[in-house]
């Protein structure tokens, strides 16, 4: 997907960036501001496809031609990625890596779009180092700051970006990409679309049976310690810890066998270019910890849109604005359960435990944590 056209969800930001790209007014610095996996990929290849491609017009590029369908694959030297190593972007990184990328010329193509993803979590010497390419921007080099906290960076920062908003998908987009990845079942389309809460990955995780049938367990957990009490928050903590981290071992097999290709490529270990090997590795150990914490987050994700629909259980309302359609017995099971002052308790619980798992929380800790908030609540109302 390389051309404006093609992105979905993502209206007004298309908009932005397409008649900036037509009236030759594009910024050197994007600040995208939204939650994660909403189409900032789909964007930045756009644009750049928009920038680079030979034959393009109105402020869309092609989409068919090699220059098109590189940046598409992410193949082109126009188009780079530029990941946190670990939980944060590092000064080292910035001054090793972006800074020279950005400031040596482009071997092909016009214009190079170097995105910075969760550019949120760069640390305040790595935000400082980084406004010294900021503020003298190599002419051929655009920057694209994506950030789910804009107030995490520096005024600084954001003061020398202009800022374009993503957003959660709308119902019929997010139907139209169930159809796409093959749903069939109308209802089960409106089930799959609704639970995703405006997310294309997590609807893409849902549709997978493993994932599915994860999210109903999930979405059980109430009722586990409604009937089990307190002393259940520890091994249900283990469960779910034990699901998250068994869905990295797809994620660990790939990097293998990648790490194993390259070896043979590069003839052993003395046949690597110097710090490659050490990069790809750190590449594969940030892949395997976003599956953990990706999967972390579809449990906290079920819980609270289960907590969530309670609430609006309570408040009469119907079943055309629940999250969770297919659970409406379930939800009337439930409701009775905890009053709104402790649904809402649970929610800021919910909250809390997912910025402790960004801060890096040990995840069996944190769930148990949490559990203990549902089941006490729980206990106290039987």
């Amino acid at each position: 997907m390389s051309r404006f056209g093609d992105v979905r969800g993502q209206p007004a930001a298309v908009e932005v960036l397409r008649s900036a790209v037509a009236a030759d007014e594009v910024a050197h610095a994007w600040l995208v501001v939204g939650p994660p996996g909403v189409g900032q990929v789909e964007l930045a290849r756009a644009l750049t496809a928009a920038l680079n491609c030979p034959d393009a017009a109105q402020g869309e590029g092609c989409g068919v031609c090699p220059t098109c369908e590189r940046i598409a694959r992410g193949r082109h030297p126009a188009c780079a990625d530029l990941e946190p190593e670990g939980a944060n972007h590092l000064v080292d990184a910035v001054r090793e890596r972006w800074i020279p990328q950005a400031t040596r010329g482009l071997a092909e193509g016009r214009r190079r779009v170097l995105r910075v993803v969760a550019a949120d979590r760069m640390n305040e010497s790595a935000q400082n180092a980084f406004l010294k390419v900021l503020e003298e921007p190599p002419p051929s080099t655009l920057w694209l700051l994506e950030a789910d906290d804009a107030a995490a960076l520096l005024d600084t920062v954001v003061s020398r970006c202009r800022r374009v908003d993503v957003l959660p998908w709308d119902q019929a987009s997010m139907r139209a990409e169930a159809r796409d990845l093959g749903v069939e079942d109308p209802d089960h389309i409106e089930v799959v679309a609704r639970a995703a809460l405006g997310s294309p990955q997590r609807l893409r995780a849902l549709i997978a049976p493993d994932v599915e049938a994860a999210r109903r367990t999930h979405l059980a957990l109430l009722d586990r310690l409604a009937e089990g009490g307190p002393g259940l928050a520890l091994p249900v903590a283990k469960e779910l810890t034990t699901w998250a981290k068994s869905r990295v071992a797809p994620v660990a097999e790939d990097n293998a066998a990648e790490l194993t290709r390259l070896d043979e490529e590069f003839g052993g270990d003395r046949g690597w270019p110097a710090g490659l090997r050490t990069a790809v590795k750190k590449r594969h150990e940030r892949r395997e910890r976003q599956e953990e914490r990706a999967a972390l987050d579809h449990v906290l994700d079920d819980l609270s849109s289960y907590l969530r629909d309670l609430v609006v259980v309570q408040a009469g309302g119907g079943s055309d604005v629940l999250v969770n359609l297919d659970h409406e017995l379930e939800l009337a099971r439930d409701v009775r359960r905890l009053d709104t002052g402790q649904l809402l308790e649970a929610l800021d619980a919910v909250a809390h435990c997912r910025q402790a798992l960004e801060r890096n929380g040990n995840p069996q800790l944190q769930l148990e944590r949490l559990l203990l908030v549902l089941a006490v609540s729980l206990f106290a109302r039987r």
